[in-house]
């Protein structure tokens, strides 16, 4: 009986932690994905890097608009 007890006590033990590293790898893949965001090693990676620049550099390109815009507002009062 006490062989028993103490196997049952560490299965126990263990199926716990297992528990525990199963709900932490389940919250970080519903993070990632509820920030729309993929993994850094995936095939897309590549096409992501990119998709970054591009907002980047739209970004810049609706900047410069709106000073341009507020440039020919200003001129506009005078």
């Amino acid at each position: 009986m006490r062989k028993s007890t103490g196997t049952l006590m560490v299965l126990v033990a263990v199926l716990a932690v297992a528990g525990c590293s199963r709900e932490e790898q389940e919250q970080d893949a519903h993070t990632t994905a509820d920030r729309g965001q993929l993994p850094a090693d995936n095939v897309f990676s590549d096409q992501v890097k990119t998709l970054d620049k591009a907002e980047g550099v739209q970004q810049t390109l609706d900047a410069a608009a709106a000073k341009q815009r507020e440039e020919i507002e200003r001129q506009e009062q005078r």
